[in-house]
């Protein structure tokens, strides 16, 4: 909201709570004393001073309990101060504007419980707003650190997965290389497609859905190369796809974790992953072979193991999703089901 409305709202409210119900006194057929009018227009001055000095001057703390009584003294003082102002300003009125004898004046008790009422309404009415307009802000100066806090520290996590996901493929690189192997040039292209998904797509906080799944496939080929295994992944996707984002690179740590540690020489096919795309809707399961008794569910060479997309998912899904992973004597089975893409 900008300061020039927000001046403009606090105008009109003035002009409608001070002036129109005083339009009354203008008609013709009404006469009134001239010290009625003097009175009438200094009461609603003292009204706007009231509100506004109490609005900017006085800071009460009303969610602090162990302020309570220092609060309470700030507001009765500021409320008194107000009232014998107000008994002041009605004596000046009635001698100086209304040309009444100074000992004629008499401050009847109505004048102070009308002048009280004056007081304790605009102080307290100041204390109320002041404090609802500080509160909104707080909530929103949380909300606003809540939701960098939660930028970063998914930044962070993307940042995580990058180099080690470049640290095991170079690694596999290098071994291509060094023996000479012939699938080195092909591994070099598949990286290089990678690379180029990772640097410039994976920095944004979504991506197509149809994309993830192509880096995916990229990733397995690359893998399968180093193998020299071609039907080791069995990779099935069921769906419309189509139209659908995801945060990049979300799956591969589920991907990456079936092969390092997914049991190899054993059955074909080695890892098989379903994702399965119904309405706004993904599952995606995958399952590979383990040797008994080896834990895989964090990479013993200083991975990130699965704890990191599990906190990606708790920003990102929450309370929307659900991971299910289990192991038995053979098999280790990932579940991953995320309600609203």
């Amino acid at each position: 909201m900008s300061k020039r409305y927000i001046i403009l709202l606090h105008i009109s409210f003035w002009i409608l709570f001070a002036l129109v119900p005083e339009l009354p006194m203008i008609f013709p057929d009404k006469k009134y004393p001239l010290y009625y009018y003097y009175y009438t227009l200094s009461s609603q001055l003292l009204n706007v001073v009231n509100f506004y000095l109490v609005y900017f001057l006085i800071s009460i703390d009303f969610l602090n309990t162990r302020k309570i009584v220092t609060n309470l003294m700030k507001v009765l003082g500021a409320i008194s101060f107000f009232i014998c102002l107000r008994l002041v300003v009605l004596v000046v009125v009635y001698v100086y504007l209304a040309g009444f004898d100074y000992q004629e004046v008499t401050i009847r008790f109505y004048h102070i419980v009308l002048e009280s009422y004056y007081s304790i309404s605009f102080t307290l009415m100041a204390l109320l707003i002041k404090f609802m307009i500080d509160w909104f802000k707080t909530q929103k100066q949380k909300s606003e650190l809540l939701a960098r806090t939660k930028s970063s520290e998914l930044a962070l996590l993307r940042t995580q997965i990058n180099p080690h996901f470049l640290f095991n493929t170079l690694n596999n690189l290098y071994s291509l290389v060094y023996k000479k192997s012939d699938e080195a040039p092909s591994m070099v292209m598949k990286l290089s497609d990678i690379m180029r998904y990772m640097l410039y797509d994976s920095n944004s906080d979504k991506v197509m859905l149809e994309k993830e799944i192509e880096y995916l496939e990229s990733f397995i080929e690359l893998n399968e190369l180093r193998m020299k295994e071609g039907r080791f992944v069995k990779f099935d996707v069921e769906g419309d796809i189509q139209s659908k984002v995801i945060p990049p690179m979300l799956l591969v740590p589920f991907v990456e974790n079936a092969f390092k540690h997914g049991r190899k020489n054993y059955k074909l096919p080695g890892i098989s992953i379903k994702l399965e795309v119904a309405g706004n809707r993904l599952d995606f399961d995958i399952r590979n072979y383990v040797s008994t008794g080896f834990p895989v569910n964090k990479d013993k060479q200083g991975g990130i193991g699965l704890d990191n997309v599990q906190k990606r998912l708790e920003i990102i899904y929450p309370g929307t999703y659900s991971l299910e992973i289990e192991q038995n004597d053979e098999e280790y089975q990932v579940h991953l089901m995320i309600q609203r893409l």
